[in-house]
Parts: structure tokens; C-alpha cells; sequence
């Protein structure tokens, strides 16, 4: 099997490329992967060959094959947009925000049609009791929200910063975030659903709105207007 080249420019060109094709800035990118945003701005700069881990940490963030660094042939080029069309369509950038405060609940709970939730940084056994009641929460409200008096909502958002304030002790930050999908059907109108995001993320670097990627499942897409183009 042939071992293709990668070459620092034409990396920083991928790169851009699958950026600006998902609309990310390199902040997004670089929270997405785990990395910082000066190792982006250096990628991107086509003056830094990354190393082996730190674009496969790029690769599994968007969802594509580490290859996608290499020169392709014609052929390999066309398996390459049909892979990245088919990412485009499965995938969204959620904005995230940290939940202190009674009104930050308030602000982001409500009116989804469903929740996501992401406890997998959480390791700890102890953390994780406080993770699995916020789960139960958030769960069980999204069900009984919509029939809730404004007085109600307010003793359990009270409530629910109780378990924040729990997991910043174990040193994490619950953060909240909302997007939307899309499901085409054949011969029904297309279902839009409004879906939540509430992830418990490290203490560090956290404090501030964050960005996460979110794969969706089955046949749920992004819209149309929150993608980029392959031109």
C-alpha cells in the first residue's frame, strides 16, 4: 500500500477547509478536539506539521478518517466529498453556557423536545451519584416543564443548582445548550425538533460558553441553514 506525504500546506488548507465547511472558528475547532487555538492558528499558519495524535484528535472531533490529511488521488478525492457531505449533514455545533444560577436554568431549560445529556467526563463514583440525580432531573422536568407554574419552575431550577453546586466541588461545571434536527420523511412534512444539551465539563478552562459537536443518530440531520457548502 502506498504511503502518501502529508504535507504541512496541504493540511493547513484541510484543515480551513473543514473549519469554515462546518462553520467553526478555530476557537470551535479547538474546543471540539481538545486542543488549543494556537495549535490550530499554527496548523493553519502551513508552517506546522502536526503529529499523528494531534490529528486524529481533529479527525475523531469531525468525524472523518485521518487520511483525509493526505494528497488523494482523483478517486480518492470523490470518496472523500461523499464522506464529508454525509459528516455535514450529521453533525451540529452546539454553544454551551455554565449553569450557576437559578435564571441561567431558567434561561436554557424549556420548550425542547428533547435532552441530551453528557456525564462521560465524569469518572469519580462519588461525582457520578450527583451526575446520575441531575440526569434524573433533567430527564423527569422535560416531561412535567410545559404544566409547571412559573413558582414551581423556580423552586426546581433552585434545586437543580443545588447539584451544580455539588459537582463544582467535585471540580466540574454543568453546562446547557440547545440545537436543532431535522428528520426527512417520504410523503410527510419534515419533523424540526428542538433538543437540549446539558454536559458536565472539568472545572478548568470551562467557566466561559464552550462549543461541543454533536453526531446525530439515525436519520436526524442538521439544517440546511446551519451548514457550510462543499461549493
Amino acid at each position: 500500500m502506498e504511503t502518501m506525504e502529508r504535507d504541512p500546506a496541504y493540511i493547513a488548507e484541510q484543515v480551513k477547509f473543514i473549519r469554515k465547511l462546518h462553520k467553526l472558528t478555530q476557537e470551535n475547532l479547538a474546543d471540539a478536539a481538545g486542543l488549543t487555538t494556537r495549535t490550530i492558528e499554527k496548523i493553519e499558519s502551513g508552517r506546522h506539521r502536526p503529529d499523528e495524535q494531534t490529528l486524529r484528535s481533529i479527525t475523531r472531533a469531525m468525524q472523518i478518517d485521518v487520511r483525509y490529511f493526505e494528497k488523494p488521488t482523483p478517486e480518492q478525492e470523490a470518496r472523500q466529498k461523499a464522506e464529508m457531505e454525509r459528516a455535514l449533514r450529521k453533525m451540529v455545533l452546539v454553544t454551551t453556557h455554565p449553569i450557576c444560577k437559578a435564571s441561567d436554568f431558567l434561561s436554557a431549560f424549556g420548550q425542547q423536545h428533547a435532552f441530551r445529556i453528557d456525564t462521560s467526563a465524569v469518572t469519580d463514583d462519588v461525582a457520578l451519584e450527583t451526575a446520575a440525580a441531575m440526569t434524573d432531573w433533567i430527564t423527569d422536568l422535560n416531561d412535567v416543564w410545559d404544566d409547571c407554574p412559573m413558582s414551581q419552575r423556580l423552586e426546581y431550577a433552585r434545586s437543580f443548582i443545588e447539584l451544580c453546586q455539588d459537582m463544582d466541588k467535585h471540580g466540574f461545571i454543568c453546562h446547557m445548550g440547545t440545537h436543532k434536527q431535522q428528520l426527512r420523511q417520504k410523503d410527510r412534512p419534515t419533523l424540526v425538533f428542538t433538543v437540549g444539551l446539558m454536559t458536565l465539563l472539568p472545572k478548568d478552562g470551562s467557566e466561559g460558553s464552550r462549543f461541543a459537536l454533536v453526531q446525530l443518530e439515525g436519520g436526524w440531520e442538521s439544517l440546511e441553514s446551519d451548514r457550510g457548502s462543499l461549493g
